[in-house]
């Protein structure tokens, strides 16, 4: 007999035959969107707020948390609490916290310094605002860790520098049959760089660490954009060929291919603004270039900001180190080694030179 029609109580299998939707990432990006229309006003509505959203970033993916929040780092009504939280959470998460939040006074960046490691103490370095007191004391705590961590791996080399044992030492093994030939084998393919495995928070510290490091010879450095440069770029960018714009990465900038279409495939455009600051291209070119290219990221206001705010304050010898760093046969960006210079002791005489032969005999003649 057939039910009749009109409303009535869902079946208990209709229900379990509906497939589960996780409403919590959206459930955050409408919190953000109702704390950016009207932030919440009086301490208990922002301890509720503030432990309903805890509850929501840590019930979401990092990658999502992380996309929804970036637009909170900057508000100056952002809870306290809240704030507190973040900064001291994932990266990715941190990141836009500890550079732009105004929430954050010189105490909780103090306290919250003694803690972090020193991807978040660079994060927390590039505010525009630092007092003097509080950059000395981040630049000790990441001289300390650095230096903390470089000891924890000193048992680890020694292992491996350990002389083997000479010939005579070793007991005399048997007489084998020579092995037969291995097969040719493949060579084994480059490893990625560090910039593009990163995420965007990891790759701002990146580059914040890459001051450390002494200028690059001249004859490293990229050369400036030749003269039909640009033209060829944006009628590839306008084609949507990628391969075309491939191999002008790989014969400008001398990378290797893999790296050139790494170059290109990175859709939030940082890769492409590295290229341009190396070469010397405006950020209209730049715009124009990822408008065609990638038009999520080329059309959003928030994205486009975001990448002019990187590609002004990205110092051009960071940019060409990154460049050097994609090309074959370089090895992985490290940091400038902080080491107190090596001072004679005040009671301790001067070594005397040795004379020379040629002194001396100028000597006996005179």
């Amino acid at each position: 007999m057939p039910s009749p029609s009109g409303s009535g109580p869902t079946p208990a299998h209709d229900t379990a035959r509906r497939p589960f939707q996780d409403t919590r990432p959206a459930m955050l990006r409408l919190l953000v969107r109702e704390f950016l229309r009207q932030p919440v006003p009086g301490e208990a509505a922002e301890a509720r707020f503030t432990t309903l959203a805890i509850r929501l970033i840590d019930g979401v993916d990092l990658a999502v948390a992380a996309r929804h929040l970036r637009e909170l780092a900057a508000h100056p009504a952002l809870p306290r609490a809240l704030a507190r939280h973040l900064a001291a959470g994932p990266l990715s998460l941190a990141g836009p916290i500890l550079r732009l939040s105004p929430v954050l006074g010189e105490k909780d960046l103090s306290e919250l310094a003694e803690q972090l490691g020193p991807a978040h103490l660079a994060a927390m370095a590039a505010r525009r605002e630092v007092t003097p007191a509080l950059a000395k004391r981040l630049a000790e705590l990441t001289h300390r860790r650095s230096h903390v961590s470089g000891s924890e791996g000193a048992p680890e080399a020694a292992a491996a520098e350990m002389p083997t044992p000479l010939a005579e030492e070793r007991p005399a093994m048997p007489p084998q049959a020579a092995p037969a030939e291995a097969p040719a084998t493949e060579p084994a393919p480059l490893p990625v760089p560090e910039f593009f495995l990163a995420g965007p928070e990891e790759r701002a510290s990146l580059i914040a660490r890459l001051v450390t490091l002494p200028p690059l010879a001249l004859s490293e450095r990229p050369a400036p954009a030749a003269a039909g440069f640009i033209d060829e770029l944006l009628d590839a960018a306008k084609a949507k060929d990628a391969r075309a714009l491939a191999s002008l990465m790989e014969r400008a900038l001398h990378v290797t291919p893999e790296n050139a279409a790494r170059i290109i495939a990175d859709e939030t455009g940082q890769a492409l603004a590295v290229v341009a600051r190396a070469l010397g291209l405006s950020f209209a070119i730049l715009s124009r270039v990822l408008f065609r290219l990638h038009p999520v990221a080329g059309r959003s206001a928030g994205e486009m900001a975001r990448l002019a705010e990187m590609f002004d304050e990205l110092p051009l010898a960071s940019a060409q180190h990154l460049v050097a760093s994609w090309r074959p046969g370089r090895r992985p960006l490290r940091e400038r080694s902080e080491e107190a210079p090596s001072m004679r002791s005040f009671n301790a005489p001067y070594a005397v030179a040795a004379a020379t032969a040629s002194t001396e005999s100028r000597q006996r003649k005179s």
